[in-house]
């Protein structure tokens, strides 16, 4: 969605918020991730309180993210052999079932861990249909500024929920919280019923029949193209941003501080993702190459300079320059979502947020796995300078499969992104 192809047109908060569709899906998500996340950490803590094993609270947290791994590829194609407001309906009404089960006093470990596995594979359809249903109620760049405001509900959500998790379960016991956020989903189903159109299943003739076969079909699709093709190797480059988050306390250590300091530096790049995504959209409303570049660069090349071991201050200033920046990714997860056809569309959006998923385990388990016989500082630089050498290399493909699909567009040879839905 480079901005040389979208015209002057400019979209404000007050254009997407008077679509009455879209103010159904955002109040949903608002609900349902503001409980979800407060359950993750609540669930998380618990098992540690009452176990005392941190290896059992590792197993609870693996499994409040794993199962995206599964759900992406392949059930999120349910979002487009089904209707998608139905697909959303019955995930949310399942999800309230299952968490108030987990509920039940005395649940054995084992049994929460199953539920919470199945609880967060079913995350992935509803997943794909809502970011399928807001690419039709929001077209064009409207779709840029929804996705905006909806990851920043998302990263305040995350903030609050992990934040609180601890208090709340400490006050009120695990299986309130839960209670909680069985109602959060209930609530979403509401909304959506009253607030989102029905729309018939957007899978045609050509789609395979097995779920499987819909994954290949679209990873076939998304190759063949090339802009699709380096938007989905973009989270590589965004993984390697995850190494101040995730060597924090590391980095404090290694400057003399203890887990206070930790804290602000953990908290950095999610303060800064949140900034980007409130004020970038109102500095740079139309969404062009060169912004999509120089927001990619400053997203790795400020932690580059951990070489230099900075102080406190500083680190924290680079680490929020480099959350800023990661606004960067919202015109392309919206270019993206937009120029896969309709039919499929729900299949890709699960795979790239399956890639994101992967590449960010990854890194976080290769950063642990190097700091333990590297200072953290050069790990941290090591990774801002890999990851500034790879968006370097791809946003310079990125703008050449761009520029080279505007050409065949004017000649009418290729239909421009997204124009099954506008």
């Amino acid at each position: 969605m480079s901005g040389e192809r979208q015209g002057t047109e400019r979209v404000s908060y007050a254009d997407i918020f008077s679509v009455r569709e879209f103010r159904a899906l955002f109040i949903s998500r608002a609900l349902s991730t503001v409980g979800d996340y407060l359950a993750r950490a609540a669930l998380t803590i618990a098992v540690f309180n009452q176990t005392g094993s941190e290896a059992l609270m590792g197993i609870t947290f693996a499994l409040t993210v794993l199962p995206d791994l599964i759900g992406g590829p392949v059930l999120a194609g349910l979002a487009d052999r089904f209707p998608r407001r139905a697909v959303m309906i019955t995930t949310d009404i399942g999800r309230a079932l299952l968490v108030l089960v987990m509920a039940i006093p005395g649940m054995p470990l084992v049994a929460l861990w199953g539920l919470l596995f199945v609880i967060r594979v079913v995350d992935a359809p509803f997943n794909s249909a809502y970011i399928s249903t807001m690419s039709v109620v929001l077209p064009g760049k409207k779709l840029v500024r929804g996705s905006a405001v909806t990851q920043l509900v998302n990263h305040v959500s995350y903030t609050i929920g992990y934040g609180l998790g601890g208090v709340v379960v400490g006050l009120t016991g695990l299986s309130l919280v839960l209670v909680f956020n069985s109602a959060t989903f209930v609530l979403s189903t509401i909304v959506i019923i009253l607030g989102v159109a029905s729309r018939p299943a957007t899978a045609n003739g050509d789609t395979p029949p097995t779920l499987l076969g819909s994954a290949r079909a679209a990873i076939r699709y998304i190759v063949r193209d090339p802009r699709l093709r380096l938007i989905m190797l973009f989270p590589f480059a965004i993984a390697t941003t995850l190494a101040s988050e995730t060597l924090a306390a590391p980095f404090a250590s290694e400057i003399g501080y203890g887990s206070a300091v930790a804290g602000v530096l953990m908290g950095a790049g999610p303060a800064g993702i949140v900034l980007g995504l409130w004020l970038l959209p109102i500095l740079i409303p139309d969404q062009r190459n060169r912004h999509v570049v120089l927001l990619g660069v400053l997203s790795c090349a400020p932690l580059a300079l951990f070489f230099t071991v900075p102080g406190v201050v500083v680190a924290v200033v680079l680490i929020v320059v480099s959350g800023i920046s990661l606004y960067y990714w919202i015109p392309l997860a919206a270019e993206f979502t937009q120029a896969v056809p309709d039919s499929m569309r729900g299949q890709a959006v699960g795979l790239m947020t399956t890639m994101m998923r992967v590449t960010q385990g990854l890194a976080i388990l290769t950063f642990g796995l190097i700091a333990q016989n590297a200072p953290s500082s050069s790990v941290i630089a090591v990774s801002g300078g890999i990851g500034t050498v790879m968006v370097i290399g791809l946003s310079i493909a990125w703008v050449s499969a761009s520029r080279s699909a505007g050409v065949k567009a004017a000649h009418g040879t290729i239909g421009k992104p997204g124009e099954a839905i506008q």
